[in-house]
């Protein structure tokens, strides 16, 4: 239909019949992202979260309200809301215009980079909280923590407003600022007069925040492996599983399942560019047997990437914080910009291992990567036992999403097996040639140590054929000490 209303100069409705009697949205998620341009929709409902984000020069306009994240990553596109908008109304905002008019509530204009949002009403506090560039105007009262953290931009205000927040402070506009933005916002209903409020940043203050260095310590040199006491090693050339499948789950309601991604073993290559044959994750110009990573950096330009690739990685420790539905609203509109249903892994830090896992059970997605080098800095022996506690205790489906863990150093067929042991389903790293050949001696590597532990798949490695060559590394992953045979006693009433 888009595509028709384009060639046609003509918008589409959503929400009346035929006849044009209402029949009226709601709740609905995701619609309409990477809007291009001359796309034209109008909408009737009260909407749900992350709609219209990623706006390539397209209009959106929706009679009713939104809740967050609406018109987020904007790029050039026009947004008319009619009703109340929720949180970080235009979040990341490239260029563009976006009009709230009816309020909004908190962080709206959040990490904004350039363009115009024009908030007829109240609006909430922390209005252009990390904004970078651009111009809020709000034709109402503000809540407290105005610009908070700005460096870039400015917020008009023609209402009350508290004290700015940290690192903004407020100025006057000069006659000529006045007039050449009542010129270049063509409305007479709007004009700002002399005594409008001006915020900006305040560039004598320090605001910039130092992050943790994201490190690890250690690595798995002390963890060997050995088979089971009463296994036999396999008759040589005996047919062996090492496969590892992503994705082929169906969906409720649709006759179609999500697409598959077949490795021979169960390793991603993680690399600043796509390799020939090979599938890997990487941040631009995919190829179609690779992973496009989102973050804050690209996820403006993913839609010109999207269409490649054999499916999506976000990484959820570089976006802004999501709750259910908003999370809920980026999957769906992924999945329509690729306009197939391909696999979506969510990416994050070991700290946070729990909470992908809770969000890997409970929302639509084909994956969870474990970040081990991030800010806590843990002990690469200890992510073992925390990993695998994280799985049992969220009674996450391990075949339907099943678990990643990405290691800072360049992985072997001997950490596959470790990892595997301890219920971590693959690994993530880099490769030293990034060739076919690296790859193939990898699966030697790893067919050669599941005949020698005496098991014809890799899905048959388990915690007892792990043992800690250090009292240390036994202390910390709670496998088996070399030698004690048993794992120590603090483990026991674990």
């Amino acid at each position: 239909m888009l595509k028709q209303g384009i060639e046609l100069n003509k918008p589409i409705k959503i929400g009346w019949s035929r006849e044009g009697e209402p029949i009226p949205k709601k709740g609905e998620m995701g619609l309409a992202p990477g809007l291009p341009k001359n796309g034209r929709i109008r909408i009737l409902g009260e909407l749900g979260s992350m709609n219209a984000i990623l706006c390539q020069g397209g209009a959106f306009s929706l009679e009713g309200s939104a809740k967050d994240f609406h018109a987020a990553w904007n790029n050039g596109g026009t947004h008319i809301v009619e009703r109340k908008v929720g949180e970080n109304l235009g979040h990341g905002m490239v260029a563009g215009k976006i009009i709230a008019r009816d309020g909004c509530d908190k962080f709206a204009g959040s990490s904004m980079e350039g363009g115009l949002l024009i908030i007829r009403g109240n609006a909430g506090p922390h209005l252009g909280a990390g904004m970078k560039g651009g111009t809020i105007l709000v034709t109402g009262d503000v809540g407290n923590s105005v610009g908070t953290r700005m460096t870039g931009g400015r917020i008009l205000v023609s209402g009350r407003c508290p004290k700015p927040g940290e690192g903004a402070q407020i100025t006057a506009l000069s006659e000529h600022e006045i007039d050449e933005f009542n010129k270049n916002l063509d409305d007479d209903l709007l004009n700002i007069s002399k005594d409008i409020i001006c915020i900006i940043s305040d560039k004598s203050v320090d605001k910039s925040s130092t992050k943790p260095v994201k490190k690890y310590t250690g690595n798995w040199d002390d963890i060997t492996i050995v088979p089971d006491i009463n296994s036999r090693k396999l008759v040589e050339g005996q047919e062996l599983d090492t496969l590892l499948i992503i994705g082929g789950e169906n969906i409720e309601g649709m006759d179609d399942t999500v697409e598959t991604i077949g490795l021979e073993q169960p390793f991603i290559i993680k690399s600043n560019k796509s390799i020939k044959s090979l599938t890997s994750i990487v941040s631009s110009k995919p190829s179609e047997k690779d992973l496009l990573l989102i973050n804050s950096d690209n996820i403006n330009l993913i839609h010109n990437h999207i269409f490649n690739c054999a499916g999506i990685v976000i990484d959820l420790s570089s976006l802004p914080n999501m709750n259910s539905e908003s999370l809920d609203g980026l999957l769906i509109s992924l999945r329509a910009l690729s306009k197939r249903l391909i696999p979506i892994l969510i990416k994050d830090g070991l700290n946070r291992v729990n909470n992908l896992h809770y969000l890997g059970k409970n929302h639509f997605v084909q994956g969870v990567i474990v970040n081990l080098e991030d800010f806590s800095g843990l002990h690469a022996a200890s992510s073992l036992p925390k990993i695998g506690r994280s799985i049992i205790e969220s009674k996450i489906d391990r075949s339907a999403c099943p678990t990643f863990l990405q290691v800072p150093w360049q992985a072997s067929a001997k950490d596959i097996i470790i990892a595997k042991g301890c219920g971590i389903d693959a690994i993530i790293s880099t490769m030293e040639n990034n060739t076919i050949e690296d790859l193939n001696l990898m699966n030697r590597e790893l067919r050669g140590w599941l005949e020698e532990l005496g098991i014809d798949s890799i899905e048959k490695v388990e915690r007892k054929h792990l043992r800690a060559n250090s009292y240390e590394s036994s202390t910390m992953s709670g496998i088996r000490l070399a030698g004690f045979e048993r794992a120590l006693p603090m483990w026991f009433s674990q």
